[in-house]
Order: C-alpha cells, then sequence, then structure tokens
C-alpha cells in the first residue's frame, strides 16, 4: 500500500510540472514504470482474469436455476385422429340409425311371415284345444274367423305395428341427431390446434457428487490464479531490470560525456600550447597537425555521445510512461565519478548474508519457480479431473413446465403446467479405455512439469553462481580501473609538466591523454557494470523488489 501511495504521488507530481526539468532518481523511474508499463498493465488484467475465473469455478458447488421460454408456429397442426376415423366419429348416428332401421325392417317382414304361418302352425293347434280358448272362441266367433286368417290377422295387428314403427323411427332420428352432434364433438375434442406453441420451464440442478471435478477444477483455478501473480511479478522484476539498465546507461553515458567535454578542451589547450610552441620552434608543424587530428576526432566523439545520451533518455522515457520530449535529469548524472565513490560502491555492493546462501535464496523468492511448482501442481490435478471419468455423476433436478396448449385436461388452449422433481445418474460403463489413456496423459505431462522444474532450478542455480562471480570479476576490474585512472592522472600531469620543460615531445602528451581518456572511461564503465552485476544478481535472486 505505502509503494502505490508513492507511486501515485510520482505521477501526481510529474503529471503537474509536465515538460519542464525534472530530477528523477532511480526509485523515481521504477515507481513511473511500475505505474505506466503497459505490459505490466495487461498481466495485471490477466491476474484479475484469473481471479474472477476462480470465482466463477467456485459457483459450481452452488445449485443452478435456468429459465427458458418458447413460443412456436408450425404450418400444420398435430392431429391424433385420421381423416377416416373423424369422418366415422361425424356421422355416428347415421350410420347406427341406417343400421337399426334396416334391422327394424327385417324384424317386421319376419313378424309377417309368422303371422302367415300362425294359423297353421302347432302352436295354434296346440293353443285352439285349451279349454278357455275354446269358450273364448265360442262367446266370440269372429274372433276365431280373424285368428284362422292370416290375412285377417295382419289386418289386425297392422295399426299396432304401423304405430309401433312409427314411433321407433322417430326415436331412431332423434338418435342419430344426437350420436351425431357425440361423434363431432369428440372429433372437437382430440383437435390439437398446436400451430401456434407457448412454452416457458424453470428448472433447478443441483450437482451432487461428480466424481471429484468441480473440486479439482476450484484447485486448478485457485492455482492458476498464482500463476498469474507469479508471472505478474516476473514482468515486473524484468521491467525494473529494464528501467536500471536504461537508467545506469544514461548515467554512464552522461560521465563520458563530461570525459569527451574536458578531453576536448584538454586537447583544445594543447593545441594552443603547440601553436605557441611552433612559433618560438620547440615545436614541429606535424606536431600541431597531430593535435588538430586528435581534436577533431574528440569532437567527433562529443557528437556520438551526445546522439547516444538522446536516444537513451528518450528509451527510459518510453519505459516510464513519459512523453519522448520530456526535460529531464538523473540524480545520478549530476555528480563526477569520482576514485572515492569508486572505493565506496566496491565495499557498499560486498557479497552479504544473504547472498552467501544465494541458491536457498534463489529457490525461495524467484517467481520462476513459484510458478513451475504451481504448474506442476496443476497437472497434478489434471490427473484427478481425467480421474473423475470414472466415477459415477449424481445431481438433483427440479423444476416447473407450463405450456400453452396443454394436455393436462384434454387440449385446452391456455396455460396449464406442472412440477417435476428427481435425480439423475449417470455411470460410466465402455469407453474403449478413453479414460484410461486420459489419465495416462495427465501423468505424462505432470511428469514433464516436475522434471521442468527440476531443469530450473539446475540452471537459475547455475545463473546464481554465475552471477556471483560476475559480481566479484565487477569488483576486481573496479578495482583495476581505479588503479589505472589514478596512474594516468599522474602520468598526464608528468606529461604536460615535461611539455612545459621541453624535455617531453608533444606526441607523448598525445598518448598520455589519450590514457588518461581511456582510463578515465574504464572506470565509469567499471562502475556500471559493478552496479548493473549486482543488479543482474538479484534479479537471479528473486530480491530485486526486497531491496
Amino acid at each position: 500500500m505505502n509503494r502505490k501511495i508513492v507511486i501515485c504521488f510520482a505521477v501526481a507530481l510529474l503529471s503537474s510540472t509536465a515538460f519542464s526539468q525534472q530530477v528523477l532518481t532511480l526509485d523515481n523511474c521504477r515507481d513511473l514504470a511500475l505505474s505506466n508499463n503497459k505490459e505490466l498493465k495487461m498481466s495485471a488484467l490477466k491476474e484479475d482474469a484469473a481471479y474472477w475465473q476462480h470465482k466463477s469455478v467456485k459457483t459450481n458447488y452452488l445449485p443452478k436455476i435456468t429459465a427458458v421460454g418458447t413460443y412456436q408456429r408450425t404450418s400444420k397442426e398435430i392431429s391424433l385422429l385420421n381423416k377416416e376415423q373423424k369422418q366415422t366419429l361425424s356421422s355416428l348416428g347415421t350410420t347406427v340409425a341406417g343400421g337399426v332401421n334396416e334391422g327394424m325392417q327385417k324384424t317386421m317382414a319376419a313378424m309377417q311371415q309368422q303371422m302367415a304361418a300362425f294359423p297353421t302352425s302347432p302352436e295354434f293347434q296346440a293353443l285352439m284345444q285349451d279349454a278357455d280358448v275354446q269358450r273364448l272362441f265360442a262367446e266370440n266367433p269372429q274372433l276365431m274367423g280373424l285368428l284362422a286368417n292370416s290375412a285377417g290377422l295382419q289386418k289386425l295387428a297392422a295399426p299396432f305395428i304401423q304405430q309401433g314403427a312409427t314411433a321407433f323411427s322417430g326415436m331412431l332420428t332423434s338418435m342419430a341427431a344426437m350420436l351425431d352432434a357425440t361423434g363431432q364433438s369428440i372429433v372437437d375434442a382430440f383437435r390439437t390446434d398446436t400451430r401456434n406453441m407457448t412454452g416457458a420451464t424453470l428448472m433447478l440442478t443441483q450437482p451432487l457428487y461428480m466424481g471429484g471435478k468441480i473440486r479439482a477444477y476450484d484447485r486448478i483455478t485457485r492455482l492458476a490464479q498464482e500463476a498469474a501473480g507469479e508471472q505478474h511479478s516476473m514482468e515486473e522484476q524484468d521491467l525494473l531490470v529494464s528501467v536500471d539498465e536504461a537508467y545506469w546507461r544514461i548515467v554512464s553515458l552522461q560521465s563520458k560525456k563530461n570525459l569527451a567535454k574536458s578531453f576536448l578542451e584538454t586537447v583544445k589547450k594543447l593545441d594552443a600550447d603547440v601553436e605557441k610552441l611552433t612559433a618560438e620552434g620547440m615545436a614541429t608543424r606535424a606536431d600541431g597537425l597531430s593535435v588538430k587530428v586528435k581534436m577533431n576526432e574528440a569532437e567527433v566523439a562529443m557528437i556520438q555521445v551526445e546522439n547516444g545520451l538522446a536516444l537513451s533518455r528518450m528509451a527510459l522515457a518510453q519505459l516510464c510512461g513519459l512523453p519522448l520530449e520530456q526535460d529531464f535529469v538523473l540524480a545520478d548524472e549530476q555528480g563526477e565519478v569520482t576514485t572515492e565513490g569508486a572505493l565506496h560502491l566496491a565495499s557498499s555492493l560486498q557479497p552479504n548474508a544473504e547472498v552467501s546462501n544465494a541458491v536457498e535464496t534463489a529457490m525461495a523468492h524467484r517467481p520462476e519457480i513459484r510458478a513451475l511448482d504451481i504448474a506442476a501442481q496443476v497437472k497434478k490435478e489434471e490427473i484427478k479431473v481425467a480421474r473423475s471419468e470414472y466415477m459415477p455423476n449424481l445431481a438433483l433436478n427440479a423444476g416447473y413446465l407450463l405450456s400453452n396448449p396443454n394436455v393436462y385436461n384434454g387440449f385446452e388452449r391456455k396455460f396449464g403446467g406442472m412440477w417435476s422433481a428427481g435425480v439423475v445418474l449417470k455411470v460410466p460403463i465402455l469407453t474403449w479405455g478413453d479414460r484410461i489413456y486420459k489419465v495416462r496423459q495427465a501423468k505424462a505431462e505432470a511428469a514433464i512439469a516436475q522434471t521442468r522444474v527440476d531443469e530450473v532450478r539446475e540452471k537459475i542455480s547455475l545463473q546464481v553462481n554465475q552471477n556471483q562471480q560476475k559480481m566479484q570479476e565487477a569488483q576486481q576490474r573496479l578495482t583495476t580501473a581505479i588503479r589505472s585512472q589514478e596512474q594516468a592522472d599522474e602520468n598526464l600531469r608528468m606529461a604536460e609538466l615535461g611539455l612545459r620543460e621541453g624535455v617531453i615531445p608533444v606526441s607523448n602528451v598525445l598518448q598520455a591523454q589519450t590514457a588518461w581518456l581511456s582510463a578515465h572511461s574504464t572506470l565509469v564503465e567499471a562502475e556500471i557494470d559493478l552496479r548493473l552485476a549486482d543488479l543482474y544478481l538479484m534479479r537471479s535472486l528473486g530480491t530485486l523488489r526486497l531491496r
């Protein structure tokens, strides 16, 4: 939180004084780069994305409720009856009445035949032998004649038969109309009218057991979030290395610019002295030309170092998120490289107790190691995901279905619904070894990830040892450069004194000045190399942000 406050303060300070010259320290440049670098912002957004992905996966533990609505228009409706069945039901009464009427006609014809044959039938003869019947016929001789004659019997029964037939025909006509209407109502009742269908459903699904898959994905996304954080740390440290390199490159070029300026002034002074000596006959014209050539070389070197310095400032401004034309001065470029400062730097960057256990420190702090360890853990979780394919899946389902038309009370053109609840069990039986192959694949990938971790550990151990050696080498070079600078300063002082005394030629003075420039440049490079060696050592230890 304190670092964020510092970053915000630095950004606000630079924004309020835009395009004005500012003095930036190394920490200012680091903070600006961390707050403005677009690659770092993208890695931070990836970390946020991993965090929300983890939150999303955790919701798989909870029940899901979904609602679905639909409307569908079709060109035809579903028909439960075919055309023949519809026609039969619509004419049900007519068909039945026709059959009954035909049966009645046959019955009446049979009755007439029976009546015609009745006087000669055995039943009639047996009836006539009965005493009561004989007494009846004796009292009514007309009745006897009527019964003895079939035509007379038919004439006697005809009114009754006709009256019954008329009554039955009317009843049959009424029944036929009623049955036709009933059949048509059945046809209408079976009409679905499904050309316009509307439906809605509300479903609840609660996973009960998914073979450990949900828990494994929970761990995988949590590890992915941690890996994104480690990736952000890696990019952050790489950015700091780039900022430090650009910062010290500017300091180095500024020091070399100061040296080139001092050297140019020294050569110009020598040129003036040689012209005087030439006029007095103590130097030749060739000596004067050699000095002028050296002076031209110094001017060219001055132009080159100024161009390099301008480009380096633009590079640092880009890393810090500043306008390329921003005018700023670095705090470390305002001073001069001195022997005392170099000695103090060499002593302050001596290996300490932390570096003595360098490999252990790197293993504990390097984000690369932690990221690869996380990747290996992810692969182990993926083995569990593959194994979950062996396991049964059990889920609870509950919901409510609403439709129009509905079939809960025949076919009704209105909304009707029902609720449902149950469980779904999915048990894998035969997959032809597919699940076994996936588990073996996941195990192989986990072994690869662990091997990669071991390989990177070895490389990091080698890198730490190499950077320690480079650190020691840079300290030795700085010590040697300090001695060389002292000797070059003394050599130039003696050469200039000898030139004034006339005992040393101009060429020796030029050589002494060149050696002076080389020694001072070497000292600047040695000091910057020592700072960068310390930077690379801290980066290999993973403690760059802990300083």
